[in-house]
């Protein structure tokens, strides 16, 4: 990871650029990615569309979004999965068709691109994958890390899905997103930014951003940045701000999320932050932490597995229940519902 104020050497002339945005879920990454493209970096013009669940805009190339969806199916991977996986996942021939099948889109997409980004919520999860086409294609990469504070992280997505949302399984999933492949960007471009600093100073983080990135702003991206600290911009994008010191005080947060984040965080201003040797070593004591996890991890997953398959199957206890309290509640007369 490239810190403030150490120069990258490892930019290569004439080689294509990638941008990837990593970061978990509900963590300001689509915002982050719009603020990408105002920088200068090419996204593509085929997004997926927006949502309830996020009214602004993805900002994530369809095509690239679609394969990245298959790739995580073929790893067995639900979005919520917790499982840790091991390196021999990485060299299951099941994967071997998906670099063809990237680098096939990547060039049609962003081919005449001499630097493009892309952005899905499970890159980090899958980024041993991504390094793997990046040096297959002689693709230089780059990475743009958002970051949220944990507890805003579980009430953003308590609104989409109130199991998944609460603080312990929140931090369970932030952690297996975030942890165990960080280390692969030790070395290369890389700018963590503060999801509510982007919100509350726009135009300070994007500039910081393009600096990070090596990117010089011309003309026409300051206008494009102007107009996302202008326009793009509102207050309504975030609905709760906790401080670092909320987070490290709450007995709701798992306490390798407290101090994960906390390592991040310090790298997420102008200050500077602390040398990479210091930030690599506390993190490696984190990986290590989280894999003694995987046994639990694993077992947790599975459980999850079953719960939802039995949510949904027709045939299941539960699913019957429910049918029957469906039943009984379309029985009710009108004033009484």
């Amino acid at each position: 990871m490239t810190h403030q104020g150490e120069s990258s050497s490892l930019a290569v002339e004439g080689k294509q650029r990638a941008v990837l945005v990593l970061g978990a879920g509900r963590s300001g990454t689509s915002l982050t990615t719009r603020a990408v493209q105002a920088v200068g970096v090419e996204l593509g013009d085929d997004f997926k569309r927006p949502s309830r669940k996020n009214p602004s805009g993805f900002f994530e190339d369809a095509a690239l979004l679609r394969l990245s969806k298959q790739l995580r199916r073929a790893m067995g991977l639900r979005p919520d999965s917790l499982r840790l996986l091991d390196e021999a996942a990485w060299d299951d021939a099941r994967l071997a068709p998906f670099y063809d099948d990237f680098a096939r889109t990547i060039d049609a997409r962003f081919g005449e691109a001499p630097i493009w980004g892309f952005k899905y919520a499970r890159t980090l999860r899958l980024l041993p994958f991504w390094v793997r086409l990046f040096k297959r294609l002689s693709i230089e990469p780059s990475y743009v890390l958002p970051i949220r504070n944990p507890l805003s992280v579980a009430r953003s997505r308590a609104k989409l899905d109130g199991h998944r949302g609460q603080q312990a399984n929140s931090d369970l999933e932030w952690l297996v997103n975030v942890v165990p492949y960080l280390r692969l960007v030790r070395g290369r471009q890389c700018i963590v930014i503060d999801y509510d600093r982007l919100v509350s100073q726009p135009k300070d983080e994007l500039i910081r951003m393009a600096n990070g990135l090596g990117l010089t702003p011309n003309e026409s991206n300051l206008q494009s940045i102007d107009r996302f600290a202008n326009q793009f911009i509102r207050n309504d994008l975030r609905h709760t701000r906790f401080t670092i010191e909320e987070l490290q005080s709450s007995n709701e947060v798992n306490h390798l999320v407290r101090r994960a984040y906390g390592l991040l965080d310090s790298l997420a201003s102008a200050e500077p932050g602390p040398a990479p040797e210091e930030f690599w070593d506390e993190w490696a004591k984190v990986e290590q932490e989280v894999a003694k996890l995987g046994p639990i991890l694993e077992r947790l997953d599975a459980l999850e597995g079953e719960r939802r398959l039995a949510q949904w199957n027709p045939f299941s206890p539960v699913a019957a229940l429910w049918a029957t309290t469906k039943r009984l509640i379309r029985l009710l007369p009108v004033r009484s519902r």
